[in-house]
């Protein structure tokens, strides 16, 4: 797997990424980005994630993220770990899935700091394991990964868990953008 490259994170843009073949995609706006970033800035050395949730293309070969949660009160973290918890996320979920417009549970996202966005065994082993999971309802999940300083050079990596498939890393394209 390729590392995508650092970017500087000076003006809002939306990113995107996509499998080689173009199968699979990733859409986070610029707002959801910087919230993620936010996060990953207040956790200062601290590793810390979330879930993301949205909605799939009509096509259904594109997730567009809508939002993301911050690290739920009961999760655990320090320096090189992080395991999520889910006191509250329930609540919010079923918030999410009673609009008119459902959005659904995507994946995961959680910071590397001050180091590569390299998923660990940890990583990928949990990856695999929510999407064979049938309370996550969630058989491709993603997993946005955030390494390097929220603040100035940070990279991501996006992988996805496809069912029968594996994993499969999705390649970032960025749009500079104000939307």
């Amino acid at each position: 797997m390729a590392l995508n490259s650092y970017r500087k994170c000076k003006a809002p843009f939306n990113y995107e990424a996509w499998s080689t073949d173009r199968k699979y995609g990733l859409r986070i706006p610029s707002n959801v980005l910087q919230k993620i970033l936010q996060q990953c800035s207040s956790s200062g050395t601290n590793e810390t994630g979330g879930i993301i949730v949205g909605y799939y293309t009509r096509r259904r070969d594109c997730a567009i993220v809508t939002d993301c949660s911050g690290p739920p009160k009961d999760s655990k973290f320090g320096s090189n770990y992080f395991r999520r918890g889910v006191k509250g996320l329930q609540k919010w979920l079923m918030n999410l899935w009673n609009v008119t417009k459902r959005r659904y549970y995507l994946g995961e996202w959680h910071f590397h700091p001050f180091a590569n966005p390299q998923p660990s065994r940890i990583d990928i082993n949990q990856l695999e394991k929510n999407a064979k999971s049938k309370s996550y309802y969630c058989p491709e999940p993603i997993m946005f990964i955030i390494g390097g300083d929220p603040k100035n050079n940070w990279s991501c990596r996006t992988l996805l868990y496809i069912k029968g498939k594996g994993l499969t890393e999705l390649y970032r394209q960025w749009e500079d953008s104000l939307k």
